[in-house]
């Protein structure tokens, strides 16, 4: 079966979202449930949608902190759209600066967000 059999829209690109559960400190918890729907808001409004998976367990290191381990149980947003949309540079821009507002308000060290099969660690949360 060929999927243009199916005669449906089709949206190519990942985009993966990753919500924390703590700030940088690894121990004070963030109101995480504001940024699931902040974030489910944005790709919704830019990308017509997206899916908020339940806690998972992570870890990240902290390279500025002497590589100590914070440990998380980061929300993952899945969203799917078209290169078209994805390459719009507003849309990039809006996505951009939720990235850079969440790192900076719920006090990150990175904002990890993957496009396809690449990862982009936003460090800098300087507002444009």
């Amino acid at each position: 079966m060929e999927t243009s059999d199916l005669q449906v829209g089709r949206k190519a690109v990942l985009v993966v979202l990753f919500i924390p559960s703590v700030e940088r400190d690894g121990i004070t918890s963030i109101d995480q449930d504001y940024w699931v729907t902040e974030a489910l808001r944005t790709f919704g409004l830019l990308y017509g949608g997206a899916t908020a998976f339940p806690r998972a367990r992570g870890v990240w290191r902290d390279d500025e902190m002497g590589a100590v381990l914070v440990e998380d149980e980061p929300v993952i947003i899945h969203c799917y759209t078209t290169p078209n949309d994805l390459n719009d540079p507003e849309r990039l821009a809006q996505l951009g600066s939720f990235c850079r507002r969440m790192g900076r308000e719920a006090r990150q060290g990175e904002v990890g967000l993957v496009i396809g099969d690449e990862y982009l660690a936003f460090q800098d949360f300087s507002e444009e």
